[in-house]
This record gives structure tokens, sequence and C-alpha cells, in this order.
């Protein structure tokens, strides 16, 4: 029953991500449409609430250049696969594991999209649905979610193959290592995730396994829990029975809710997902990633519509380190965490009574299905070495590592990964700098960008030039430091004119108030890069914000079609008609339907300006994105 590990690829209708926003994103980082109130909860969960929020998605850039324009297109997949299962993770997008087949049955046991499509619910605005997301650092959709990782095949003592997925999350400064088997006895693919924080210092950590489903009218979900926190889209946090009512039914749930079982006490952590046939999923884990979790999208327009917009009918179980995803723990500096997470098929007779005597009865089938497993052979290819390469990520670990031996700082790497200091374009300019040879000449627009206190002192340790200052402009724009982050832009400016450093001395001056003098530095940004929709987008905002809403019509008539087109832009013509009084203008522009691929998780701009358009009329359900 050998397995093998191979590299294929799956074509699917596709929209691509598209080259990254080349923006740097110093504003602060979307929210999720609801925050957890602490007021009752025990301490060590309302502390860990508070602690390690993340206020901006810097240095990443922004993937919010797709559209919903679909083509044939392949996905590249490593394939783990044996007589009895059948494992694809989509090598460039996050190492999602896109599809799970049990050969025995025929049977998908994760939801596996039929199309990619992405929208906005990542933290850098793309995301796709379907199969099983590993999420690291923070709360929300990971940064690296349709980013490629690093990949290498890996052959185990006893002859059998390893998957080994990797790489360097640059906010938290964390290194991750995702190594995947199927078993030899049974069906049943094992995951050993282990997480270093190669730094001295402390850091936020976070992870959170989300495992679709396809929902049916039937489906359930079980967990070893007798009460769960809850969460809705209006804010609130409270801990509730899940059997009265009996929370167990996605398809019966009246709206979108989050369901974090309280599993204290319980012996092993696991949650299932059956349908009335008694055949599902079960997912448990070895004792650190102790949280469980079921989302729903609610019984409504907008929840059906998000599914609809996404690609498919869904839910999601899940598996955290913490008891609820509004949590960040804090991981000292040098330490490693690690676990083992197992996806086995169940088959379960007697499920279909009330929550406690059900639940009773899947989880001895799951404790059954579990002790027959055996995932000790990740035990012995933890630290080995990448054998053949099946795939390439980024140069930031490398980088790090570097100028971290450069600033005679530490940085402890995992034995069993390699980080390539030439991947990729992004990293040219930074290894220049490293290399003290940086270039100016010839760079029109920026690529990437770093952040931090370290970088910082390396940008100003090299030859003063207007990349440098804008640089250090940007870093220290992110941080918050507006006042030193305008005397960069102002150096840059000095030595040379761009739309870059203007576009930030722009938001910075609104951001300290000085709001028309910040929209004409923007309007002097927009007529250097008249062909930078992302910066026509901030002008446009920031006129509408301003009250100049007559102007901001002006300037988006103005615009080139292509740009005016877009679904974005065409919502804030239709907030600046309004806002000017031209109502017949708005309902024409709302009339003549349009998308917005874009359209962030929780965001009713297109609703609301629908009521204030039209008072009178229900609000169709294609611009219908409600979740409460």
């Amino acid at each position: 029953m050998t397995a093998t590990l191979t590299l294929d690829s799956v074509t699917l209708p596709s929209a691509p991500v598209g080259a990254p926003n080349p923006l740097p994103a110093v504003a602060a980082m979307p929210q999720a449409p609801y925050e957890a109130a602490t007021d009752g909860l025990p301490d060590d969960l309302a502390e860990n609430i508070r602690y390690g929020q993340v206020s901006s998605i810097h240095p990443y850039l922004l993937q919010d250049q797709y559209t919903r324009e679909r083509t044939d297109s392949p996905m590249r997949v490593a394939v783990l696969e044996n007589d009895l299962m059948r494992a694809e993770f989509a090598v460039d997008l996050g190492g999602r594991l896109v599809r799970l087949l049990d050969k025995t049955t025929g049977r998908d046991l994760v939801y596996r999209n039929t199309v990619f499509q992405p929208a906005n619910l990542g933290l850098r605005d793309a995301w796709f649905s379907g199969g099983v997301e590993w999420n690291i650092g923070m709360r929300g959709h990971w940064p690296l979610t349709c980013a490629p990782l690093y990949a290498a095949a890996l052959t185990a003592p006893d002859g059998e193959p390893v998957l080994r997925m990797w790489e360097y999350e640059r906010i938290r400064g964390l290194i991750v290592q995702i190594d995947a088997t199927l078993d030899s006895q049974v069906a049943a693919l094992h995951v050993r995730v282990r997480v270093r924080n190669p730094h001295a210092e402390e850091t936020g950590m976070y992870w959170w396994t989300n495992i679709a489903v396809a929902q049916t009218e039937g489906s359930r979900v079980f967990a070893p829990a007798t009460h769960a926190y809850q969460t809705q889209y209006d804010g609130t946090l409270a801990r509730v029975d899940v059997a009265a009512p009996d929370v167990s039914r996605p398809a019966q749930a009246p709206a979108a809710a989050d369901w974090f079982y309280d599993l204290s006490g319980t012996e092993m952590s696991w949650i299932a997902a059956l349908e009335p046939d008694g055949t599902g999923l079960a997912h448990v884990s070895t004792p650190r990633l102790s949280g469980r979790k079921l989302f729903v999208w609610g019984d409504t327009a907008g929840g059906r519509h998000w599914q609809e917009w996404l690609g498919g009918s869904y839910f999601e179980i899940q598996g955290g380190l913490a008891t609820t995803q509004y949590e960040h723990l804090r991981m000292p500096g040098g330490a490693t965490w690690e676990w083992t997470e197992t996806f086995v098929p169940l088959q379960v007779d007697g499920a279909e009574g009330a929550w406690a005597d059900a639940s009773a009865v899947v989880g001895a089938q799951v404790q059954r299905a579990a002790s027959g497993c055996d995932s000790s052979r990740l035990d012995a290819v933890a630290d080995a070495a990448p054998e053949r390469m099946l795939n390439r990520g980024a140069a930031w670990g490398a980088l790090e590592a570097e100028l971290a031996a450069r600033l005679g700082r530490g940085f402890d790497a995992l034995p069993g990964v390699r980080f390539d200091r030439d991947a990729g374009d992004e990293g040219e300019y930074w290894r220049a700098l490293l290399d003290g040879s940086a270039p100016d000449a010839g760079v029109d627009a920026p690529v990437s960008y770093v952040a931090g206190e370290d970088w910082d002192r390396l940008l100003g340790a090299a030859p003063a030039t207007w990349l440098t200052h804008y640089h250090r402009g940007v870093i220290a724009h992110a941080a918050g430091a507006v006042d030193r982050a305008a005397a960069h832009y102002e150096a840059s400016l000095r030595q040379r004119r761009s739309a870059w450093a203007l576009r930030g001395l722009g938001l910075v001056r609104i951001a300290q108030g000085q709001v028309d003098a910040g929209i004409n530095v923007l309007t002097d940004a927009a007529s250097l890069a008249p062909d930078l929709a992302p910066l026509a987008m901030e002008l446009g905002e920031a006129l509408l914000i301003a009250g100049r809403a007559e102007e901001a019509s002006g300037f988006l008539a103005a615009l080139a079609p292509a740009v005016r087109e877009q679904g974005r832009f065409r919502v804030l013509a239709v907030r600046a008609a309004l806002a000017s009084g031209a109502h017949d203008e708005a309902r024409r522009m709302l009339e003549d339907e349009f998308d917005v691929p874009d359209i962030r998780e929780g965001e009713l701009s297109m609703s609301d300006v629908w009521r204030e358009t039209f008072p009178d009329r229900p609000v169709p359900e294609r611009y219908d994105f409600s979740m409460a």
C-alpha cells in the first residue's frame, strides 16, 4: 500500500488573483465585521483577546486586482495518494488541501470547489473557499492564502513519502513547517504542524485550521461539548448551550454565526461533520490544538448570496490553538510549538437523535477511528532536510536571517527548512541592499516593502536617495509614526518627485488633519501616475469624505473608461451622486446593475446605497451581502 507523491494540475474555471496592488498597505488593516466583547468572559480568554492585535497588513501588498471573469486554467497540486485516499495540496495557494478523496467510497471528505474565484475575505483581500486552509499569525485568513509555499518531497525510514511545505510569515516573524503523509493501514491523512519563533523577542501566535465541508439539508456537526462561545455579526460573544436550541445543523442556522466549543475537561479534541446516512469526516489532534469551531453562513439572502459568490454551499469545522479566533497567544522567543492533526472518514450509525446522545455515539466512533491511526512516521522526519524540491516560496526567510546576522541578532531557524535568497523578483532590491549595492537608477516603482527597526537601520546606513528615504517613510507610516514618515517623504521628494512619495505624504497630511492639503498632494500623485487605479480610488474616497462630492463626481467621470467601469469606482460614483443631490443619476447607475468583485465580508456598501436611493424598494439579491 505504498503511497506516491507527485506534482499534477487540476483545471478549473478560474479568475486569476492578478498582480498585487503596488501601493504599500500603510492604512489600518480592514477589520472583520464584528468584534468580541470581553464582558463576562473568563480572565484568560479576555486577556488573550486584548493581546497581540495587529493594526496593519504591511509589509505585505494587497491582492485586490482580480475580477469575476473566469477561464479554464490549471491549478498546480502536490498529490499524496495510496489505495485508500488521495490528497491534493495547492502549493501556489498557501498549501491549501483542495481535495481529500476517500477512494474506498468515492466520497470527497472536504468541500471541493468547482471554480477558483477570489473574493475579499482575506487579510490581503484575495481569498477563496473550499478545502482545508492553514492560518497562522493573526486573526483572519492568513497573508499567504493566495501565495506560493516552499514544498519538497521526503522519504521516511519506512519508504513512505512525506510532503513538506514551509514559509516565513513576515508580520509575526514566524517559520511554519507543515508535513503531510497518508496512513499506511487505514484511510487517514496526518498533518504535523511545527511553528518556530526564530527571534529572541516574544511574538503573538495564532493558528486555525479551517475545514470546508459541503452543506446539505441534513448535514450535522458534533464536538465533545455542552456549551460554546457564540458570535454573530452584531458584536456579541456569549456562552450558550449547544443543545438548547440544537445548533448542530448548519442548513437550519437563521443567520451567519460562529460557535467556539468549550472543550475544557475533554480527553481528546475533535470535531466531526456527518450526513444523514452516517458518512462524514472527523478531525482530531494532539492536545496543543485544543480549540474547535463551527462556522455557518446562515439561511439569509446575504448568506446564500455569499456562498453563491464564492462558488457553492458549505460550512466550516475548524481547529485552533485557543478557545476562540479573537485570541492571540504569547509565543516566547526561540520557542517551537507543534501538533499533529488527523483527518479520517467516518461511518456512524445511531447519530440521528438528540445532541447529547448523538454526540456520545459519534465521539465513540471518532475514538475508535483515531485509535487505529499511526502518525509516528512524521516524528521520524520532523528534522530531516528537504530532498526533492517541488515548489519555491519567497526570499524573505533568507533575507530576514541575513539581516539578523548583519545586526548581531539571533535567527534560530527550523532544521528541516531551507529558504532561497534568490527566490522571486520582490527580494531583488533588498538582496542588493544587504550586499551594499542597492541601486536607485532605473527604479521607477518599488515592487516590495519591509517593516521594522532593523530594516530602517539598514536603510539609514545606506547612501541617502529618494528610494531609501521613501522606504523609511513607508516603514514609519505603517508603524503610525506619521511625523517621521512625513519628514522622509519630503526628503525623498527633494531628491526626486515621485507619485509614490507624494501618495504617502498626501495620506499623512490627511491623517494629521490637513485634509485639503493632503488632497492636493494626492492630486499631484495621481497626475504623475494616471493609470494607477488604486491611487485614483484613494483620491476619489478622500474627496468624498471631505464633502467635495461634485468634485469627486467630476474626477471619476474623467477617468479612463476601463477604470471608471470597475465595480468599486461605480459604487463611489453612486455615493458621490447621492451626496451631491443627483438622485436621478444614482438611480440610473444602480439600476444598470453591476458587481463589485472585491466587496468585503460584512461590507454593506451596496445595500446601503440602494436603500438611500430607493427607500421604498427591497434590496435586490445581487446587492445583498448582509450577514446579520
